[in-house]
């Protein structure tokens, strides 16, 4: 019989961001599971794709919106992780939720830490929440961080 996961086991973490002020949260978490266990953290940022239709027109606007992206998580890294071994950063294209899931599978992560806006009521209808689809499809442990 196995252990079940607990926070100072987890090896291998996944930490999704839009770049809000909300997703700092899951990411001083993720600092704070680094430095007191080294476990290694993918920083992962899912940009939206290009419009089929539209595509040749905003190619080059895309490209550098995907750039921009890998330098904000660099800075992210460099700003909230005194150590940078076991640091890496991706720059995915797709929906959210499905990137998000699928990175944590390619890359074997045991936990993603992902942040919560913690809507509810019309808003959580209208716009939907990225972490709850992510506890639902995750194939691994997912740790919901509130703001």
């Amino acid at each position: 019989m196995s252990l079940p996961s607990i926070p100072g086991l987890w090896k291998k973490l996944l930490v999704p961001t839009d770049f809000s002020a909300c997703s700092l949260a899951a990411l001083k978490t993720a600092a704070r599971f680094h430095q007191s266990t080294q476990a290694e953290v993918i920083l992962l940022h899912v940009t939206e794709p290009a419009y089929e239709g539209l595509r040749i027109h905003t190619e080059d606007l895309h490209a550098k919106m995907i750039k921009e992206a890998e330098v904000a998580l660099k800075k992210l890294a460099t700003d909230h992780f005194a150590s940078q071994d076991g640091i890496t950063v991706r720059v995915v294209e797709g929906r959210s939720a499905e990137k998000i899931c699928s990175t944590a599978e390619e890359e074997n992560v045991e936990v993603i830490i992902i942040p919560t806006h913690g809507h509810s009521g019309l808003k959580h209808m209208l716009v939907g929440s990225v972490a709850e689809k992510v506890v639902r499809q995750a194939g691994c442990d997912v740790l919901v961080v509130r703001q």
